[in-house]
């Protein structure tokens, strides 16, 4: 029985947990928050609450585990480089540095050429006016760390968006490192993920088509709307992405699809389409977590058997219809009222097959809490039907 160690344990270490237990390994876990959902999977002693920076206590973790692998980008991989050199850390850390920082991701797509929106590495704030008339207006400024759920991004339009953005980040404290990005007219937003194991398997899963509202995921619609065509482009450029990375474990590749050439990027094109990568996530998605209702192999059990050394199987849609999955964020909570969200709405809303809520313990505006899943003959009746349930538990007062 392997012990696997994962480092986070939020709503994607703990699903993870959940099918490593299921393939027959144990784990534990890293996470200074002593309330994080994953901490009710693991046995007595197998949560690690310690600082990111404690070395001793990471060397103890790493100690008592088979190999290890992360629910987020957000650890400082500098200090792991040691550790990888004891015990497996799959993607490994080398992946991990290069995606956790935009600029490194942004010039590894453009050293390996890969399809990707014009970028500039923006290094000094002083630069950044001169930088932006050379570029052009519009286009975006994103920080090269903690960008995760849009975090971090400025919209600049025009001098005015500029000036403000100078202004939000003036007081920051030390160096500030970011990429200037050329906006592209983006027609929709996809992912795809890509298992990858050591022993040379390789799975790609289906398209996910996902709806942004702040930023934020909103939707997932499971299989994406796009051409057949497109599709199989998406797929071979997020495995050719993976393969170059050389990940083991997962690698979600997250792309910007439109319908017009950019002002000065070339993206992969297919039939009328351009597709751009916009970034990778070495680990579990949010979009992924349909697969876990919607797939013969959901990602948690890929990534679960990649870590345990079981042999990967060709992840296959188990129905004809579409499926569609949508978060439930604090702010259902904080309308409700309530401190344990009420579901009973979910007896006039059939189309409603799977709710998973993550155990956290403070609703907060624009905190992920859970997800849900609905399934239909039609995309735009999955999302309907999530967009009514949703709406249903935000309205709720108790009566049916």
């Amino acid at each position: 029985m392997k012990h696997i160690g994962v480092l986070g344990g939020g709503q994607l270490g703990m699903l993870l947990t959940e099918s490593i237990y299921r393939h027959g390994g144990t784990v534990s876990i890293y996470d200074p928050d002593t309330l994080a959902p994953a901490s009710k999977m693991v046995s007595a002693g197998h949560h690690f609450t310690k600082k990111w920076t404690d070395i001793q206590a990471l060397g103890e973790f790493f100690s008592g585990v088979d190999a290890t692998t992360y629910e987020f980008e957000n650890v400082e991989s500098t200090e792991l480089y040691q550790f990888e050199k004891i015990k497996p850390i799959h993607p490994s850390v080398s992946v991990l540095y290069t995606t956790q920082d935009r600029a490194r991701e942004k010039s590894f797509l453009r050293e390996n050429k890969l399809p990707h929106a014009t970028f500039r590495s923006i290094t000094d704030l002083s630069t950044l006016s001169k930088t932006v008339s050379e570029f052009g207006y519009p286009c975006i400024l994103k920080s090269c760390r903690g960008g995760y759920d849009g975090k971090g991004q400025f919209f600049l339009a025009d001098e005015k968006d500029l000036n403000n953005a100078l202004a939000a980040l003036k007081n920051i404290k030390g160096d500030y490192f970011g990429v200037l990005e050329e906006v592209l007219n983006i027609e929709l937003e996809v992912s795809c993920i890509v298992a990858r194991s050591p022993q040379g398997q390789e799975v790609i899963f289906p398209v996910f088509e996902n709806i942004h509202k702040n930023q934020i995921l909103d939707f997932t619609i499971f299989p994406a709307r796009i051409p057949a065509a497109v599709e199989t482009k998406v797929r071979e450029i997020a495995l050719d992405a993976a393969r170059k990375l050389g990940v083991f474990g997962l690698l979600t590749t997250e792309f910007f699809i439109t319908k017009t050439k950019a002002r000065h990027a070339q993206g992969a094109e297919c039939d009328d389409w351009q597709i751009y990568i916009n970034e990778f996530a070495p680990r579990p998605h949010n979009s992924g977590h349909v697969t876990r209702i919607a797939c013969t192999l959901s990602q948690f059990d890929a990534l679960a058997r990649v870590m345990l050394d079981i042999p990967l199987s060709e992840p296959k849609i188990i129905a004809p219809g579409t499926f569609c999955m949508g978060n439930l964020l604090g702010d259902v909570w904080l309308a409700q009222g309530r401190n344990d969200l009420n579901l009973s709405t979910m007896a006039n809303h059939p189309n409603v097959i799977d709710v998973v809520l993550y155990g956290k313990h403070e609703a907060r505006a624009g905190r992920k809490m859970g997800h849900f899943v609905t399934y239909a003959e039609n995309a735009d009746s999955a999302l309907h039907s999530a967009k009514e349930f949703r709406k249903s538990l935000i309205e709720f007062s108790g009566k049916l």
